[in-house]
């Protein structure tokens, strides 16, 4: 069986990924309440959040702790 991503490009899988991004944070900043980051059921693990979490981080430039200095003075988690 082959994945959906082996017919698209590094490019378009990076502009699919930003878009999703920049979507899921101004929907968040519109809302009161939290959204979770995917449906019920999807079939996302651990490794795959952690994996892409981690690139997100690095390509923003944010460390870890920063990271968490932001959750506790916004109230986000």
């Amino acid at each position: 069986m082959s994945s959906p991503a082996e017919g698209m490009s590094d490019g378009e899988i990076q502009a699919l990924l930003a878009r999703a991004v920049r979507l899921y944070a101004e929907r968040m900043a519109a809302r009161d309440e939290p959204l979770a980051a995917f449906p019920p059921g999807a079939p996302v693990t651990a490794t795959d959040a952690v994996v892409t979490t981690t690139a997100i981080l690095k390509a923003v430039n944010v460390q870890l702790f920063e990271l968490g200095m932001w959750q506790a003075w916004s109230g986000k988690q």
